[in-house]
């Protein structure tokens, strides 16, 4: 609002605004607000454009990245528990059969699958 050569400061524009009777600043921010919500709405627009690009081309350079893992492929199972069928691949939070075995005194060592064995 200010320019820079000093012929129109905020502080002028508020001393100027003050001076003003209540219906007469009713109307000139009514008028203030309806071009602010243009410029806004323009503003908006053109936001929406940019983000328009950036989903299509991927980037504003137009190199598409893509932001998702690739699937994981299947791992074999490590252990299994004879009884139940039950397996875990070793890999993550250890398997609750085999925690309770383990817990019980038994070696893991014991349910691992035959093919996984060293």
């Amino acid at each position: 609002m200010a320019k820079a050569n000093g012929t129109l400061t905020d502080k002028k524009v508020s001393e100027w605004f003050n001076g003003l009777a209540f219906d007469r600043q009713a109307a000139i921010l009514s008028t203030l607000s309806a071009s602010h919500s243009k410029q806004r709405n323009a503003r908006i627009a053109q936001l929406r454009q940019e983000l328009a690009a950036l989903d299509d081309n991927g980037s504003p350079e137009g190199k598409r990245r893509s932001m998702r893992r690739k699937p994981l492929s299947p791992i074999q199972a490590k252990y299994r528990d004879p009884k139940s069928g039950e397996t875990w691949s070793g890999r993550g939070r250890m398997a609750s059969w085999l925690a309770a075995k383990i817990r019980a005194g038994e070696k893991a060592s014991r349910y691992l699958i035959k093919s996984n064995r060293l």
